[in-house]
């Protein structure tokens, strides 16, 4: 039987805001029921540091540059394929609930069902609008206020009313298998948790961090300096009260994280489901003065929640340090509904856990063209295209740059090559002939597109006999595109093959 499949994402989570892990000022118990139940990935990286970017990679396993949307209320480019789509041909019923955040905002990718809660984007035709008007006919937004709070109860807030309808769905169709995406508005912006909700309490995080530190690159120096929302310029009054009223969201949220793991429990079907846990990406919320997200290298934005429950394929409450991105999301949905085809680049997350393999040993994270970005588990580079610069550090001790460092000139120039790999990737497609794809290339593409000699695109394998004799001759592999036979039928173009030796000269299957 096909398992259940529950993505529950957050806008703006950091990590550092969740006990699971290691907070030590908050307490996010059903989160942490999560993590107790399945594993928790400590060197999880967004896939790109702002929300719309992030979330059609998520929705299309295609990094940046291949999806089109480069910022913000930016429309994908056309023929892509989607997880929704996939799910619904797969036999899944499919949900969405809460923020998706494409453009166009009325178009839902393929989910069956979907209650939207869009920011005001899609203004009167807004889902939560809808039934917050019908039951306040005098709003006109749909974040109404009173004294900087949510102007009404538990009962009609946003994340109450995206929990409930994903509950809803959940019980509809429990005896069928489902995709459910639940999409918390929060931690995000407006900071607006309703005044005395019985759930979150006043909080004291700690405060911002090293606010005199000074950007290395331009690009970030820039944005630090341009941005007028920071504790230099607000005072570290208004950002202890703001960093407060970030941790009562995520109280919330967890409320309503227990409500869905609950109906799945109540409903005997929550060993059958595969719960994804994470966010589109993190939030600088004041660290080294600067605010919320875009072309900044910095773990506070980068680094994301991700934790993983599947009871059959996964151990219980274990920690991994294996490196994963929301662009995974779907790959282990796919993995989930016994799907083989991969969607993009994405990977499925158990199934990399169970086969080191197909780990990875690099990430990579892009916004625009301003920011090209690679990890590994203790060292980050960043690229800013045209301006020449970049720069490397260590993950834990990211205020030292050590791009001139004389024993770390190596990695800095492995770092920047995988950068112009990803760059090549990131496009959509990787195209080779297939006679250039010589072992070297391969051990590339094995790290990078571990599956691309089933599903990449291929062209002119080696010609003949005579060709691979020659290879002989001068001591190299003849048989590197041996991997191509299996998949002759799908050649784009080809003039000849070594092991058909009667084929025409020159074959197009387009």
């Amino acid at each position: 039987m096909k398992k259940n499949v529950v993505v529950i994402l957050c806008d703006q989570l950091r990590t550092d805001f969740l006990s699971c892990y290691g907070s030590d000022f908050i307490k996010t118990p059903n989160i942490d029921q999560l993590a107790a139940d399945g594993v928790l990935f400590e060197r999880a990286t967004t896939v790109s540091p702002v929300c719309g970017p992030g979330r059609a990679c998520m929705m299309t396993g295609q990094y940046v540059s291949g999806t089109g949307v480069w910022t913000n209320d930016v429309p994908f480019k056309a023929g892509l394929e989607y997880i929704p789509e996939r799910m619904n041909q797969n036999g899944y019923v499919t949900g969405a609930f809460g923020k998706l955040h494409h453009m166009p905002s009325k178009d839902v990718k393929g989910f069956a069902v979907a209650c939207q809660m869009e920011e005001g984007r899609l203004a009167a035709d807004d889902d939560f609008y809808k039934f917050l008007k019908r039951r306040h006919p005098e709003i006109n937004t749909i974040s109404p206020q009173k004294d900087g709070r949510f102007a009404f109860g538990l009962e009609d807030y946003y994340e109450e009313w995206i929990a409930n309808n994903a509950v809803k769905f959940i019980e509809d169709h429990k005896d069928e298998p489902l995709f459910a995406w639940v999409s918390f508005q929060g931690p995000h912006q407006p900071y607006d948790a309703p005044a005395e909700n019985g759930i979150s309490t006043v909080l004291t995080p700690p405060d911002p961090i090293m606010l005199d530190f000074e950007p290395s690159c331009n690009v970030p120096k820039y944005r630090r300096a341009s941005n007028i929302s920071t504790p230099s310029i607000l005072g570290m009054k208004a950002y202890r009260e703001r960093r407060a009223r970030y941790a009562e969201g995520v109280q919330i949220i967890d409320y309503e994280v227990g409500k869905i793991i609950a109906k799945l429990k109540e409903l005997g079907i929550y060993k059958d489901t595969v719960i994804i846990f994470s966010t589109d990406h993190g939030c600088m919320l004041g660290d080294y003065d600067m605010y919320e997200k875009g072309a900044m290298p910095y773990k506070a934005q980068l680094e994301i929640p991700m934790i993983v429950v599947d009871a059959d394929a996964l151990p219980q409450g274990k920690r991994s340090d294996m490196l994963v991105s929301n662009l995974d999301i779907a790959g282990t949905a796919l993995k989930a509904a016994e799907d083989p085809k991969p969607l993009g680049y994405s990977r499925s997350i158990v199934e990399m856990y169970n086969n080191c393999e197909i780990q990875r040993s690099v990430i990579f994270t892009e916004f625009c063209d301003s920011m090209k970005l690679v990890s590994t588990k203790k060292y980050r580079l960043a690229y800013y295209p045209f301006s020449k610069e970049h720069e490397l550090f260590a993950i834990d001790d990211e205020t030292t740059d050590l791009t001139l460092d004389p024993e770390l000139q190596e990695l800095r120039i492995e770092l920047l090559s995988d950068i112009i790999d990803f760059v090549v990737m990131a496009k959509g497609e990787v195209y080779l002939e297939g006679h250039d794809t010589v072992p070297a290339v391969q051990v590339g593409l094995d790290e990078k597109y571990y599956n691309y000699r089933e599903v990449a695109p291929l062209a002119t394998p080696i010609w003949s006999e005579r060709s691979r004799q020659s290879l002989r001759d001068h001591g190299l592999d003849a048989d590197y595109t041996e991997f191509m036979k299996a998949r002759e039928d799908e050649f784009v173009v080809h003039y000849g093959k070594y092991w058909r030796p009667g084929d025409s000269f020159f074959k197009k299957t387009y």
